[in-house]
C-alpha cells in the first residue's frame, strides 16, 4: 500500500530523464543508420554481388533499426505521459497531506463540542487515502506499459519479433504487405484475430501504411500516424529544416488541444490519415466517436488549403465539434487548388473525390462498430463542395450533405442528376448574398448550382454574431470563422439532425456575366 512518506521521496517528475534518454537514443540510432546508408551509396565503381549483398544487408539493418527507434520513441512518449500523470498525482497527495497536518494542529489546539474538527480530520484522511490509491493505480498501469515496451526492445535487440497469425508466426513487415494487398473487409477480418500487442508490432513495422489503410480501426490508425508524424519531424530536422514551417506544424500535430467535447481538459490531436507530401495530407479528428454519438461529420475545405496553413479550417472543425457534440473530421487527404485560377480546373476534385469515398466507407465501418445508427454528415465548402459532389457521383454514402458556398455539385457529367443516391440523402446548401462563388455556380463549371439543384434545401446564411449581415466576398468564408453566425449555426443543426432556418432572399444571386 502506497504511503505519503513514499510519495514524498519520489522525484517531482520521476520519468522525465528516462523519456529524454529514450528519445535521444532513437534519434542517434536513426542518424547513425542513415549515415551508414549515405556512405554506402557514395561508394563509386563498386558493382557486382558483393555490393548487392551489402546493400541488401544494410537495408535489413536499416529496417530493424527503424523499428527499434520507433519503439524507443513510443517509450519516450509513454514515459513522458506517465511522468506528467504521476507528478500531478503526487502533488495532489502532498497538498492533501499538508492540509491534513494543519487541520490536525488546529484540532489539537481547539475544543469542539460537536466533534466537527475530528470529523473534518477523518474526512480529509479519507481523501488522502483515496488520492494515494488512485496514484498507486496509475503508477502500476504506467509501469506495466513501460515494462512491456522494455521487454519488446529486449526481444528486438535479441532478434526479429514475429506476430501470431492463423498460418503461424510471421514477420510483421510481411503481414503489413499482406494487409496492403487485401480488400478493406479482409483487413478488418485479419486484424480482428490478432492481439493488441501484435497489432502494435504491425504499427511499429510500418506506421505509414497502417495509418492510412481503409479497414484498419481508427484507434490503430491514430496511433500509427502519431508515430509517422514523429518520424516526419525527425526527417525534417535531419535535413536541416527543423526551424521551418513544416517542422513547426508537425510539432504542433504531436501536441494537444482543448477537447471540444470537454473544454476543461486537453487531449492529444488525432489523425486518421497523414502523408508528409509537399502540401501535406491529413484527416484530423476533433472530438470522440462514442456509443452515445448521434452523428459524425466530415468537413472538406476549399481552395488554398494546405497542412501548414489550415489553422482557420481547424478552428472551424473544432467549433463544429464543440457546438454539435459530434466528432468532426477535417478532410485534407488530397491536393487542393493552390489559388483561384487553378480552382477552375476539375482535376483536383477528380483526384480527391475517390479518397473521400474511401474514407466514407472507413467511417461507416467505424460508426457501425462504435455507434450503430449514428448519421454521417458531409460539409463541402467552396471547392470542397465540388469534391463532395463528385464523391456523391462516385458512390459516397451519406445521411446528410451540406454544400456551403460550393462551386458545384460534381465535375462528372450530369452534375446533381448523376448523384448515386439522389433520394436517400437529406441535402442542404448555404450561399450568402453577393458571394463571388455565385457566377461559378451558374457557369456549371463544376456541375451546377447546388442552391437550385433538385432535392436540395437552401438554408439562410443570416448575420454574424455581432449583427452584421453575412454577404459579399468576406461572407464567402466568413461564416465558417464565426460559430455564432446564422450560416454556421444552420450547419450545426444539420449535423445534429435538427431543422435549419430556411433561406431568406435579401438580394438576387449574382448571375453568370453576360446573362443578366
Amino acid at each position: 500500500m502506497l504511503t505519503v512518506e513514499q510519495v514524498t521521496a519520489w522525484p517531482a517528475r520521476p520519468l522525465d530523464g528516462a523519456a529524454r534518454q529514450a528519445r535521444a537514443a532513437a534519434a542517434t540510432l536513426r542518424g547513425q543508420v542513415g549515415e551508414a546508408g549515405d556512405a554506402l551509396r557514395r561508394v563509386g565503381g563498386w558493382h557486382g554481388r558483393g555490393r548487392d549483398g551489402a546493400v541488401g544487408r544494410l537495408g535489413q539493418e536499416v529496417d530493424h533499426a527503424q523499428e527499434l527507434a520507433r519503439v524507443l520513441t513510443v517509450f519516450a512518449e509513454r514515459a513522458g505521459t506517465a511522468s506528467e500523470v504521476l507528478a500531478r498525482g503526487r502533488e495532489r497527495v502532498l497538498t492533501l497531506a499538508v492540509d491534513g497536518a494543519e487541520q490536525a494542529r488546529d484540532a489539537g489546539s481547539q475544543e469542539s463540542e460537536e466533534g466537527g474538527a475530528a470529523d473534518d480530520g477523518r474526512a480529509l484522511q479519507a481523501r488522502v487515502r483515496e488520492a494515494l490509491d488512485e496514484l498507486d493505480r496509475e503508477d502500476r498501469a504506467h509501469a506495466g506499459e513501460l515494462a512491456r515496451l522494455v521487454s519488446e526492445l529486449e526481444a528486438m535487440v535479441a532478434g526479429h519479433v514475429n506476430v501470431a497469425t492463423a498460418e503461424g508466426p510471421r514477420d510483421p513487415d510481411s503481414v503489413v504487405n499482406r494487409l496492403v494487398s487485401m480488400r478493406p473487409a479482409q483487413r478488418r477480418a485479419l486484424l480482428s484475430t490478432m492481439s493488441p500487442d501484435d497489432i502494435d508490432r504491425l504499427v511499429t513495422a510500418n506506421p505509414q501504411a497502417m495509418g492510412n489503410l481503409e479497414g484498419v480501426p481508427f484507434s490503430v490508425r491514430i496511433e500509427a500516424n502519431r508515430r509517422a508524424i514523429a518520424e516526419a519531424l525527425d526527417a525534417e530536422i535531419r535535413r536541416g529544416a527543423g526551424e521551418r514551417a513544416r517542422a513547426d506544424q508537425l510539432r504542433a500535430m504531436l501536441g494537444t488541444i482543448v477537447d471540444p467535447h470537454a473544454p476543461g481538459r486537453r487531449v492529444r490531436r488525432q489523425f486518421v490519415a497523414f502523408d508528409n507530401t509537399p502540401e501535406g495530407r491529413a484527416v484530423e479528428m476533433f472530438g470522440s466517436l462514442t456509443q452515445t454519438s448521434r452523428s459524425a461529420a466530415v468537413y472538406v475545405p476549399g481552395t488554398g488549403t494546405k497542412l501548414d496553413t489550415a489553422d482557420a479550417n481547424r478552428r472551424a472543425a473544432w467549433n463544429f465539434a464543440s457546438r454539435s457534440g459530434a466528432p468532426v473530421f477535417l478532410f485534407m487527404d488530397g491536393r487542393f487548388p493552390p489559388d483561384l485560377p487553378s480552382a477552375t480546373s476539375p482535376m483536383f476534385a477528380a483526384a480527391m473525390a475517390p479518397q473521400l469515398v474511401s474514407f466514407g466507407r472507413a467511417l461507416d465501418a467505424e460508426v457501425a462498430g462504435v455507434a450503430p445508427g449514428a448519421a454521417t454528415v458531409y460539409l463541402g465548402h467552396s471547392y470542397g463542395g465540388a469534391v463532395v459532389g463528385t464523391a456523391e457521383q462516385l458512390g459516397l454514402r451519406a445521411d446528410r450533405v451540406v454544400y456551403a458556398s460550393a462551386s458545384g455539385t460534381g465535375i462528372l457529367p450530369g452534375g446533381a442528376e448523376s448523384w448515386s443516391n439522389p433520394a436517400e440523402v437529406q441535402r442542404y446548401s448555404v450561399t450568402p448574398p453577393a458571394d463571388p462563388i455565385q457566377p461559378v455556380q451558374a457557369s456549371r463549371l463544376h456541375g451546377g448550382d447546388p442552391d437550385t439543384a433538385p432535392g436540395v434545401t437552401r438554408m439562410d446564411s443570416g448575420d454574424y454574431g455581432d449583427g452584421r449581415r453575412v454577404r459579399g466576398a468576406a461572407g464567402h468564408g466568413g461564416y465558417f470563422d464565426d460559430p455564432d453566425s446564422g450560416g454556421f449555426q444552420n450547419m450545426v443543426k444539420v449535423i445534429r439532425g435538427e431543422a435549419p432556418t430556411g433561406y431568406v432572399c435579401r438580394e438576387p444571386d449574382i448571375p453568370l456575366p453576360g446573362t443578366r
